[in-house]
Order: structure tokens, then C-alpha cells, then sequence
């Protein structure tokens, strides 16, 4: 029987791909360790005969999987035993809703046009190969195209659908990409070409693999990667994967492809033009900042109080002026002739020569008015005019006048006293000052003189 091995060269690179390093271990195709009673392997015999991979009968013409036939057929499917990926890997076909209590290959919802024979199956890429897992009860199917699956993680539960005569699993291992005539027997043994076993722990004759998962397949690299650095074809950057990791460089001066074997690099841009600037800072032209070049880049600070340039070295920010305690408003000065204010800066002073006067806080203090028409302030009267307090010759007496002409005297808080008079003038002397002669007098020699007519000596 052994005479009788596949000798076909697409079946020998089928093995030559499998039994490479880098493949994923398969661990036991179901959850349960007991429900598995029969087995029929992959048929090793080229034609008219069948033989497995222990050069027993335990196969059937043409067969290429490994079924795993469940105890008590059709009537154990309800039951509900589960199916687990054998490794790692990424679902690339699924298929469900099909009849699964198939008796025959053939038949109402039954047969090879079934799901392509395989009725309710997963097909998982996991590395090196990928596994077909066929026949599976209807609506237990529990994965989906692109999904990423672990080793040991169920994926459906043992059914009887496609192409089938009883429950069983369907398990068959093809080269990623490879057709059903490429598909390879998965057991080592003396009528099997492959080795060594693609199972983690292969198990004895017509018994389950161990149900133990191999180490993950070391990750691969995208086609037309390389673990050297490769321009693309604009060359705008260059491109090389290791274990699996894909890394990109953008080239913003090109990139400049080598000889092979050698990693292709990016050119060198050319250095950064600063023009005429030195690497000593130098004002700006309106002098609100400062510049220097510094590894080919222009630097730059900006001057809030203008630029102040140097013979040698670094031109410098001038400091900001500094107005001390002043605010934005105007605020009356200690003498009380004169306020000032803070504006960017500087400060703004303001003569009051009638003296200043304190407002609201947050409000400009404000310079009193000097009076209309020449009257001079009462504290500082003209030494070669009259007083300005001084009534009206033709006007009515003090005592006696019009009461619109009367005069008020008011002391303010600072101690001045303000006359009031019927002129809308205010007259005001110091409170500590004598007062004029004239003016206090006045009114006595007035009154004596009128005595004096009334009752004359």
C-alpha cells in the first residue's frame, strides 16, 4: 500500500509548505473528549482503494479530510456538541441555514451543491494552511468573515448537512489558497508524506488529537514587503516589515533606491536657507523683533517695547516702561494740583491749577474748572484788585440786600472756607488766615455813620 502514496508534485509542495517551522500546531478539532466514536481519515491510496495515514482501512476512496463521527448520529445533533478552531486564525468563508439531518449525499437540501458539499461550514485562514470545518448543525454557526478567532474558541456545533450520510465533522486542511485537490492529510504516520504531524499532540489510531494549542505562527509580513528598506515607486518614502510590522518613512527630498540587498535610503534635503541672518540675534527692521538663524531655521522673538541693537553681540528687547502703582485712570496727585495715569506704559500727567478733585473708584479723577472772566480763586486773590468777596458799592447792604445776594460761608472738609455770593462766584480763603481788614470793617463804619446822622453831637 505504501507503492500506492501520492506522489503528485502539487501535493508534494502542498507538504513542503506545511511542514515548515513557522506553521501553527492544530489542537482537537471538538470541545467534547467522549462523543466521537468512528473515524475516517484522509485517503492516502491514489486510486481504487482506500488507506489512511497508519496504512489501515479506516477511509473511503477519494476522501480528503479527517471526520470525526459523532456517538449516535443524527438523533445526538440536538444535542448540541461544539466545534473549536484548531489554531489561530482569521475567518475567510462562512456559511449557515442549511438542512442538518442529511441521511444521504443527495436529496431535499442535501448534497454536493450544499454549501459546495460542505453544507453549514467555517473556513479559518491560520497562517501557513487553512482548515475547513464542514457538516455543521443548522443556526450554530457563531462566527462571521473577517473575524479573529483563537485556538480552542467555538465556532459551530457537529451537525449532518451538504454532502453527508450521517453527524460527523468534516475536518480538511488545504494550503492557504489551494483548491480541494491540494488539500493534504494533517496526521503523520507510515502511509502518510507528512511530517512532522501537523497536531500539537497527534493521539493514538482512530482516537482524538490532544486538545492542547501550538504556539501562535510568528506574524508575516504583507506581499511585496521586504525586511530591507524599499523606495515605492514615486519614490516620495520607503517602506520595509520585520516579524510581521509594516514601517513607512516619508522622503520629502526623494528616496534614492540602492543596490539590491542594501536598504534604499532617503535623500538629504538640502540645508535650510536663512538668508543674510548670522546666529547673533539682529533687530527687525521696524524694530519689533529680534532674529537669528539657528541650525538653518529663522528664530525669532517678538520686541513688545521695540528692539534695541548691539555693535557686538545680541541685539536685546527693550524693557517695558513701568508706571509703578498708576492705573488706566486718571487719580489726583498727593499736593492735590495735578493727576496722572498709567497708559501703555508711560505715564500721562495733567496740571489742575484750580485744584484736583477725587471721584468715584474706577473713574478718571477730575481737574477743577478755573472760573470765567478772570475772578481768581478766593485763596489766591490779585494783591492790586479789589477783594473779590467785597460787596457792591451801589448794591443793597449785606444786612439789608436782596436775599438772592446774600453770601453763605461753607467750610469743606479740607478746611477752606467758601464764600458763596449772588454772582455764582466761589470765594474761598484759608481758614487759618486772617481775614482781610476792609472787608470785616466795612460794615461797622457803615452802621456809625448812620448812627451818627440820626443822632448828630
Amino acid at each position: 500500500m505504501k507503492g500506492a502514496i501520492h506522489s503528485l508534485a502539487g501535493v508534494a509542495l502542498s507538504l513542503a509548505l506545511v511542514s515548515t517551522a513557522s506553521a501553527q500546531t492544530l489542537s482537537r478539532p471538538t470541545a467534547c473528549s467522549t462523543c466521537i466514536g468512528n473515524w475516517y481519515y484522509f485517503d492516502e491510496v491514489a486510486t481504487g482503494a482506500a488507506g489512511d495515514w497508519n496504512c489501515g482501512g479506516s477511509s473511503y476512496d477519494g476522501h480528503h479530510g479527517s471526520d470525526f463521527s459523532l456517538i449516535g448520529n443524527n438523533g445526538a445533533i440536538d444535542t448540541g456538541y461544539d466545534i473549536v478552531a484548531t489554531a489561530a486564525g482569521t475567518v475567510v468563508a462562512a456559511e449557515d441555514g442549511h438542512f442538518d439531518h442529511c441521511t444521504a449525499c443527495g436529496g431535499a437540501g442535501c448534497g454536493s451543491s450544499v454549501g459546495s458539499g460542505y453544507g453549514n461550514h467555517v473556513v479559518i485562514n491560520e497562517g501557513s494552511y487553512k482548515v475547513i470545518y464542514g457538516h455543521m448543525r443548522t443556526g450554530s454557526v457563531r462566527v462571521a468573515v473577517g473575524d479573529t478567532v483563537s485556538c480552542g474558541q467555538v465556532i459551530g456545533q457537529i451537525g449532518s448537512s451538504g454532502c453527508t450520510t450521517g453527524a460527523h465533522l468534516h475536518v480538511e486542511t488545504r494550503p492557504v489558497g489551494g483548491a480541494y485537490a491540494s488539500a493534504f492529510d494533517p496526521f503523520q504516520g507510515g502511509c502518510s508524506p507528512t511530517s512532522p504531524s501537523l497536531w500539537t499532540g497527534q493521539g493514538p489510531y482512530r482516537g482524538l488529537p490532544d486538545a492542547t494549542c501550538g504556539a501562535p505562527p510568528p506574524p508575516t509580513c504583507p506581499s511585496g514587503t521586504y525586511a530591507i528598506w524599499t523606495c515605492n515607486a514615486a519614490a516620495t518614502e520607503r517602506t520595509r516589515c520585520l516579524s510581521g510590522v509594516v514601517s513607512t518613512e516619508a522622503c520629502s527630498a526623494g528616496c534614492i533606491s540602492m543596490p539590491s540587498g542594501t536598504d534604499d535610503v532617503c535623500a538629504t534635503p538640502p540645508p535650510p536657507d536663512c538668508g543674510s541672518l548670522s546666529a547673533s540675534y539682529t533687530c527687525t527692521a521696524d524694530a519689533s523683533a529680534r532674529e537669528r538663524c539657528s541650525s538653518g531655521m529663522i528664530e525669532t522673538d517678538a520686541c513688545a517695547a521695540g528692539c534695541v541693537a548691539s555693535a557686538s553681540g545680541d541685539a536685546s528687547c527693550a524693557t517695558p516702561p513701568d508706571c509703578g502703582s498708576l492705573a488706566a485712570t486718571y487719580a489726583c496727585a498727593g499736593d492735590g494740583l495735578s493727576r496722572a495715569r498709567c497708559v501703555s506704559g508711560t505715564t500721562e500727567v495733567d496740571d489742575c491749577p484750580a485744584g484736583c478733585v477725587v471721584t468715584a473708584a474706577g473713574e478718571d479723577d477730575l481737574c477743577r474748572a478755573v472760573p470765567d472772566g478772570g475772578v481768581q480763586d478766593a485763596s489766591a486773590p490779585d494783591a492790586s484788585g479789589p477783594d473779590a468777596s467785597a460787596p457792591d458799592a451801589s448794591g443793597p447792604d449785606a444786612s439789608g440786600g436782596d436775599a438772592s445776594a446774600a453770601r453763605d460761608a461753607d467750610v469743606d472738609g479740607g478746611g477752606s472756607v467758601v464764600m458763596k455770593g449772588g454772582c455764582s462766584c466761589d470765594l474761598a480763603h484759608s481758614a487759618g488766615s486772617k481775614p482781610r481788614l476792609p472787608l470785616l470793617a466795612l460794615p461797622f463804619f457803615v452802621l456809625v455813620a448812620f448812627r451818627f446822622r440820626r443822632h448828630p453831637r
